[in-house]
């Protein structure tokens, strides 16, 4: 199959317009911005690790966000002459955007009323006429607080199956950092992930939205 019906079909070149119209800025959402992370005070982090009510044994938590991706910074590579491709660089975020993104929600003090900011590389093949969608994924999740510090950092593996108008998406993590404090975590992340929407009482594709899923972190911490 020719690479340009492919790429018409998994890489909504008209989403990433309209898209960067919409968002109108370099998305510096919430005045969260990657410099900031990078930029983070080990102290400062180290700190709201500290805050987490850590038990003697392991204790279970799950925890709920919403992310959309920057559509202006994401980048595929065509893997051959078939419908295998690789996104090597893509971020999603929590920051509230209009309906898009909140405030992670958890019983765990330390993720409770954090931002994300996650990185994805994804090895994937699609089908240019359903739009189904399969491959791996890989993600490291970095827990922000309201300063921009990097309070945890989860490295996760695992799978993507379904269509751009919906794919679950689930990984295994484990705890990558704790910056400063004696912390251990593991366990399983999944969700839905829409590229495209569509409405369902006239069967219309809406391509006007940013790509974004709804995902629930559950584990144990100790």
């Amino acid at each position: 199959m020719e690479m340009k019906s492919v790429k018409k079909v998994l890489v909504p070149v008209l989403l990433i317009a309209l898209f960067s119209v919409f968002l109108g800025c370099d998305l510096a959402v919430g005045g969260l911005q990657m410099g900031d992370v990078a930029g983070r005070s080990l102290e400062s982090a180290a700190e709201s690790v500290d805050a987490a009510e850590k038990g003697k044994g392991p204790t279970s938590f799950t925890a709920t966000v919403n992310v959309y991706s920057d559509y202006e910074h994401v980048v595929t590579r065509d893997m051959g002459t078939s419908n295998h491709h690789k996104t090597i660089e893509e971020t999603l975020y929590s920051a509230q955007y209009g309906p898009y993104g909140g405030f992670i929600e958890s019983g765990w003090d330390l993720l409770d009323g954090k931002n994300v900011v996650m990185s994805n590389v994804t090895n994937y093949n699609p089908d240019p006429v359903t739009g189904e969608i399969s491959g791996s994924n890989h993600s490291v999740i970095n827990v922000v607080d309201e300063l921009g510090n990097v309070v945890l950092t989860l490295d996760a593996n695992g799978v993507l199956d379904g269509s751009l108008l919906g794919a679950t998406i689930d990984m295994n993590w484990v705890a990558k950092e704790t910056y400063g404090a004696k912390l251990q975590a593991r366990g399983k992340v999944a969700g839905t992930f829409v590229w495209i929407a569509f409405d369902p009482s006239t069967g219309e594709v809406l391509e006007n939205i940013p790509p974004n899923g709804t995902f629930i972190l559950s584990g144990t911490y100790n």
